[in-house]
This record gives C-alpha cells, sequence and structure tokens, in this order.
C-alpha cells in the first residue's frame, strides 16, 4: 500500500498567559505515524489528548514546532500545503439561513472550480450522503446527524485526496449508519485516506481498520505502554489493530 502520510517527530507546545509569566502547555510530544493511500485510521483520545491539534497540523491549518508533515510525498510549510486535504471540525459552521445546497455552494466557491463543475460536484456531493432529499431544506432547521451529514458532503467538494474528520460524525450515531459507512467505504476504494477522530473507539471499530491512541500528546502502543524512543520507522509501535472492519455492501 503505498504512503499517503508520512509524520516524524512532531511536536507542539500552546502557550498561556502573559510574555513574561507565559505558562507552556505541551499539546503534541514527538509524535510520528504513517498513513497508507486509501486507509481509514482512526484517531482516539479523551479530550484535550491532542486529536484536534493533530489534525489542524496534518490539514496544515496549524504551524508545529517541531517535526515534518508529507502528504503525497510533498511537505507542508509555511509557504505550502499540497492540495487534496479536506478539514473538518466537530462543529463546522454554517450560516443558518441558507438552505442545504446553498450551503455547500458556498464552500465550493472555495475551490478553483468552473461553474459547471461546482454544481456537479455539490449535486454529487449531496447524494453521495443522502442529504438531496432536504437540499432545499435551511440548515437552522436541520437535525444534528443530518449537519453532521452535511460535514461530510463539504469533504467531497474539490475532489480530496485526504479526509481530515474532527469527531465530525461522532455522538449521532453516524458511523453505524449503513449509508454513511458505505460511502466513507467507497471514497477508500477510490483511493482516497480518511482520518477519524473520536473521544473512544467504539464507533471507530466499525469502519475503521487501524486505530491510533493519543494520549497527553503523544501516541502510545497497546495496553497503555508507550511507545519505545528510535523504534524502526517503517514499523511503528503505537499501531493498535482494530478488529476486522465489517464493511456494509454498496446499495445499488
Amino acid at each position: 500500500m503505498p504512503i499517503a502520510l508520512s509524520v516524524r517527530g512532531l511536536n507542539k507546545t500552546y502557550h498561556s498567559g502573559a510574555r513574561s509569566r507565559a505558562m507552556a502547555i505541551p499539546a503534541l510530544r514527538d509524535v510520528s505515524l504513517d498513513v497508507g493511500a486509501g486507509e481509514i485510521v482512526g484517531l482516539v483520545g479523551r479530550p484535550g489528548a491532542g486529536k484536534s491539534t493533530l489534525l489542524l497540523c496534518l490539514a496544515g491549518l496549524l504551524r508545529t514546532d517541531e517535526g515534518t508533515i508529507n502528504w503525497f510525498g510533498e511537505q507542508i510549510t509555511g509557504h505550502h500545503v499540497p492540495p487534496g486535504l479536506a478539514y473538518v471540525p466537530k462543529r463546522a459552521g454554517y450560516y443558518s439561513f441558507l438552505t442545504v445546497r446553498e450551503a455547500l455552494e458556498y464552500y465550493a466557491t472555495l475551490h478553483d472550480l468552473s461553474t459547471a463543475n461546482r454544481a456537479a460536484q455539490v449535486e454529487a456531493a449531496l447524494r453521495e450522503v443522502c442529504l438531496h432529499i432536504h437540499a432545499t431544506r435551511r440548515v437552522s432547521t436541520l437535525s444534528a446527524s443530518l449537519v453532521q451529514r452535511l460535514g461530510l458532503a463539504q469533504s467531497l467538494i474539490g475532489s480530496p485526496r485526504a479526509i481530515l474528520l474532527d469527531e465530525t460524525l461522532c455522538g449521532e450515531g453516524l458511523l453505524f449508519d449503513p449509508d454513511v459507512v458505505s460511502v466513507l467505504t467507497r471514497l477508500t476504494r477510490r483511493g482516497i485516506t480518511i482520518i477519524l477522530a473520536a473521544p473512544n473507539p467504539v464507533e471507530l471499530h466499525r469502519i475503521a481498520a487501524r486505530i491510533i491512541n493519543i494520549v497527553e500528546g503523544r501516541v502510545i502502543a497497546a495496553r497503555g505502554e508507550l511507545a519505545a524512543a528510535g523504534r524502526s520507522a517503517t514499523k511503528p509501535a503505537f499501531e493498535l489493530p482494530a478488529t476486522p472492519p465489517r464493511l456494509v455492501a454498496e446499495q445499488s
């Protein structure tokens, strides 16, 4: 399996308080990992463990203090983020007065797409996540689970090569929904890499082929043991194998 993502020695520290008395708060500590193209990886940890910080760094939205992040052979720098990365937070913000279709069309304007291509991608995203029947409803009228589907649809705009979901689908049972599982499965068959963050692994076991656990900014091994320092990068010690995913057959 080709490597889509390679992370080495990632460190990130936040500083709180006045500059003269600033408190250093480590968010990521020497994180290294590899993710294959077309792989679904779960990222688990308690609130404050560093999941969101890691995903923001992987998306190129937050600068790291140390370490390297390479997507598809291209390194994220302060001036360059490899194309094709889609990041959606847990609570994606939308203008409540827009319809579902309008919200996606607005987001699609951020991509360099022709008018016809933009309309086609919006329509395809709506149908992919079964939101086409709600396309004319205003965002303010949607249930929490439908807003989460909208977030998933948003991630499909712009032909992504990798999708990073920061608890975007958690809490409403969507990762147990056959339609959503089928969508994620189809995406990986197209070679799209997916990283799903969640506070616990229960929801992720259904779909993720591998689960990575983060505790206090560190990636740890099975049974809570810290990954040994200096291990070979080709065989990371911190990978936690999930039970084989029970993939739902695609619906005709």
